[in-house]
């Protein structure tokens, strides 16, 4: 790797507009970007970004869906259990 070259990422992909102030960004012998240095808490809140919104994602292709009272729910699922 050639060199470590501090950048500040403006937008992650996906439109989030988290700032990265932090993270390094590695560069092979060409001059091509290999890698990203972040400190491991801002990891783990991009991470918990990234979950956040798949569950969103999630709940957003069911939302139309039929559903079912709770009691029933509950019913199902220890007949189903067994």
């Amino acid at each position: 790797m050639k060199k470590n070259k501090s950048h500040t990422f403006d937008k992650a992909k996906g439109g989030s507009n988290m700032l990265i102030k932090e993270a390094q960004v590695l560069y092979d012998a060409r001059g091509k970007k290999t890698h990203v240095v972040l400190p491991i808490k801002k990891y783990e809140e991009i991470l918990e970004q990234l979950e956040d919104t798949e569950d969103l994602k999630a709940m957003n292709e069911v939302e139309h869906e039929p559903t079912i009272p709770w009691e029933e729910a509950k019913r199902l699922f220890k007949k189903h259990s067994r």
